[in-house]
């Protein structure tokens, strides 16, 4: 079975395995520090990927990027803010073909994962999906009669995050208002809970994150009980959105924050309440394969561009 060596790019840790088909083999991790730098990566990753390749072949590499990637120069055009800038323009390819004498291809993180639940997790049974990641951002994806969707400028489906989901929200990173992403992700936590009143232990978090949130509202903390239902709304209303946009069948969440109890059942019923659509509503789900969907997205990517091998 053909391999290849494939990389996920995340916030706080990129992955890089050898995959053969549905199988993840020899999984590393490289840290990420702030402030977050691509130059400062590419020695350790370039190491990584050749001891992955070893002495067996390997017929291309797959990077998962978070940010938008023009699909006709296959390079980045924009990353979140403070993460990876020096990214942008960069020619990922062009340094494959040099240090590792493999073609590259590079594709939205968001994306990647939708196309490895596709292939190999929860979404095998479904052809018409859209994923929602939710972690420090907020990033999606969507799967219209079983292709991925990418649109005119190959952004289509990838910008969830920042579906307005209240006219009179607070400003977001991208400079519009009322983005998902502004009411409920890791980087909105600090304004929504400097918005409470200080009492609970909500406010003694040094580095909340939704995880942190989350636990302290199961435990009664009224602040976090707030905090906790903001997002969920937030999170709600946006997968509505997008299977409103996509006619989707299948919601998939994905992220840390997906394993949380409330998250998936509180989704499901919100969308059964408000989805116009023929039939059963669309199904909720967490996603099947955890961290590693985006690496063994590595397999459907390359089929689909066999000629560029």
């Amino acid at each position: 079975m053909t391999a290849y060596l494939a990389v996920d790019v995340g916030g706080s840790h990129v992955a890089c395995a050898r995959v053969r088909g549905g199988t993840v083999e020899g999984r590393r991790e490289l840290k990420v520090t702030a402030p977050t730098s691509l130059a400062a990566l590419l020695p350790a990753l370039e190491a990584h990927l050749a001891a992955l390749r070893g002495s067996e072949p390997a017929a291309g590499v797959t990077v998962a990027f978070p940010g938008l990637v023009d699909p006709r120069s296959g390079r980045v055009v924009s990353t979140p803010a403070g993460k990876f800038e020096d990214a942008v323009g960069f020619d990922f390819a062009g340094w494959s073909r040099e240090r590792l004498g493999l073609a590259l291809l590079l594709e939205v993180d968001g994306r990647m994962a939708l196309l490895g639940e596709h292939r190999f997790g929860a979404l095998r049974d479904a052809d018409d999906a859209v994923l929602l990641s939710l972690g420090t951002g907020i990033g999606s994806a969507a799967l219209m009669r079983g292709a991925v969707v990418r649109g005119r400028s190959g952004h289509a489906s990838v910008l969830g995050g920042h579906l307005t989901v209240a006219i009179d929200g607070p400003a977001c990173r991208c400079g519009n208002v009322g983005c998902a992403e502004a009411l409920a992700s890791s980087w909105a936590l600090p304004r929504l809970i400097a918005a409470l009143p200080r009492r609970g232990a909500l406010h003694d978090l040094a580095a909340p994150d939704v995880k942190a949130v989350f636990d302290l509202a199961r435990g009664g903390d009224a602040g976090a009980g707030t905090v906790r239902a903001a997002c969920l709304a937030a999170w709600a209303a946006a997968a509505l959105n997008l299977v409103h946009a996509y006619d989707a069948t299948r919601v998939l969440v994905t992220g840390g924050v997906a394993a949380a109890a409330e998250v998936v059942p509180f989704i499901q019923a919100h969308v059964r309440r408000h989805a116009w659509c023929l039939g059963e509503p669309p199904l909720v789900l967490r996603g099947a394969l955890g961290a590693d969907a985006a690496l063994l997205a590595a397999t459907p990517l390359w089929e689909s561009h066999r000629d560029q091998l």
